[in-house]
């Protein structure tokens, strides 16, 4: 079989209103640092960097925060952004991409977000190629999937069927069912059949499958970015204001009745919130408890934190603005975000 001529589409345009206030309108989420040392688009980038050779690289964010995605990025990839007007979920990134790829039908496209934490590269790097070569061999969408360990509602769920195939010495199977982010009992159900893995958000395929994809469960989508329709930016903008936003998850996948999944063996998260965070152990400023538990402090600068009685409580401290919420409440601080672009007074907190 010739060898794949491969494109990683990295997503970078999510706004990560979950992280306020570390994450602001001037600091996208992907050039956060997790480690405290590299942006989480940099640690992306490094983490293909044994893929990356023969392949090439777009990048994709929003206007608002293609200034500082390019800073972030190696100046041999600063001409790689594909730069949307404004967001509209994923589908519209990853049918932006595929019809830049349009002239290229057989090349393998490789959807990754660039928020995304995990431990072993080196095991990444094997499911991804697996991956590239069940895509490439069965022309069929690809996804990479987590074995769960915990119960967890809030990330999309796909279950595997059939015998184990194997590739790159990585187990393969066919796609049964993809759930997106299902109710606790649902998920509670789904961990306890044994075939369940938790969507990884890296979805790989042939140009021409994706595009099909679209025209059969997304053909608004397809209309406004397959058909050479995108002569100007006037044209992209108009195609962004008319498209619904939807997630490639919920307006594809959960749809879709074939496909494949690959078994990733390695620690993963996605680093959406502060509860994720907090499960890194990045958060590490050390407070004073005061008859308190499970307290977890992160602060900019020299600003010490103390409590008296709190249990399971989260606290970000930024140069202006400092955070509270109980752990149970973290998925729902854009709320606070919410408030916040309903004020005009308090627009400089965003």
């Amino acid at each position: 079989m010739t060898p794949a001529r491969v494109t990683f589409v990295i997503l970078a345009g999510g706004q990560g209103e979950r992280l306020w206030p570390l994450v602001r309108t001037h600091r996208p989420k992907v050039c956060v640092p997790v480690d405290g040392r590299r942006p989480l688009l940099q640690a992306t980038l490094d983490r293909l960097r044994a893929l990356r050779r023969q392949a090439r690289v777009l990048v994709v964010t929003t206007a608002q925060q293609a200034e500082q995605v390019r800073r972030v990025l190696p100046p041999s990839l600063r001409r790689s952004v594909l730069v949307e007007p404004e967001g509209r979920n994923t589908a519209a990134c990853i049918a932006l991409a595929a019809g830049r790829l349009s002239r290229e039908p057989d090349r393998i496209m490789v959807i990754l977000p660039a928020d995304h934490w995990i431990r072993q590269p080196a095991s990444f790097c094997c499911s991804v190629r697996a991956g590239i070569a069940v895509a490439q061999e069965h022309q069929d969408l690809v996804m990479i999937g987590i074995k769960p360990s915990r119960v967890h509602p809030g990330l999309g769920h796909v279950t595997a069927t059939g015998p184990a195939q194997m590739r790159e010495g990585v187990r393969v199977f066919h796609l049964h069912r993809f759930v997106e982010k299902p109710p606790r009992r649902v998920a509670q159900r789904l961990l306890r059949t044994g075939t369940t893995y938790w969507n990884a958000g890296v979805f790989i395929g042939r140009v021409d499958v994706f595009q099909e994809a679209f025209r059969r469960y997304l053909p608004e989508h397809a209309r406004r970015f397959l058909r050479g329709s995108l002569r100007s930016h006037r044209d992209l903008r108009a195609a962004y204001r008319a498209l619904e936003a939807i997630s490639f998850d919920d307006g594809i996948m959960a749809r879709r009745q074939s496909g494949w999944v690959v078994e990733g063996r390695f620690d993963w998260e996605d680093l959406g919130s502060w509860d994720s965070w907090m499960r890194l152990n990045r958060l590490q400023t050390p407070p004073i408890l005061i008859d308190g538990t499970n307290v977890r402090v992160l602060t900019q600068g020299r600003h010490l934190i103390a409590t008296v009685g709190l249990r399971d409580v989260v606290v970000i401290q930024t140069r202006d603005v400092t955070l509270m919420c109980r752990t149970q409440d973290a998925q729902t601080i854009r709320q606070v975000v919410r408030h916040l672009k309903q004020d005009p007074r308090l627009a400089r907190y965003l």
